[in-house]
């Protein structure tokens, strides 16, 4: 199977856009960009494209298939390995 492109700007907007909307967030509340407003709609869009494209790198990992998950929390290994002196 053939990976698909990442998703263009105009792509990623109708997804935020939307997903705000079901949350009930209306960014046409805010200025459309203005640089001398706390937050506008330009940098509001341009945040989540960025947060949505590192989470999208991130999915990619994988995790160490010969780590034990004991290894992960070290207070569980100790008590399974008898280290553990109450």
């Amino acid at each position: 199977m053939a990976i698909p492109p990442p998703p263009t700007d105009a792509e990623l907007d109708v997804y935020i856009r939307t997903r705000f909307a079901l949350i009930g967030i209306d960014l046409s509340t805010l200025p459309e960009n203005d640089p001398s407003a706390p937050m506008d709609q330009a940098r509001v869009m341009t945040n989540a494209r960025s947060t949505i494209r590192q989470e999208v790198s991130y999915a990619d990992y994988v995790p160490d298939q010969q780590a034990h998950a004991a290894v992960l929390y070290p207070a569980p290994m100790s008590i399974w390995t008898g280290a553990y002196q109450p």
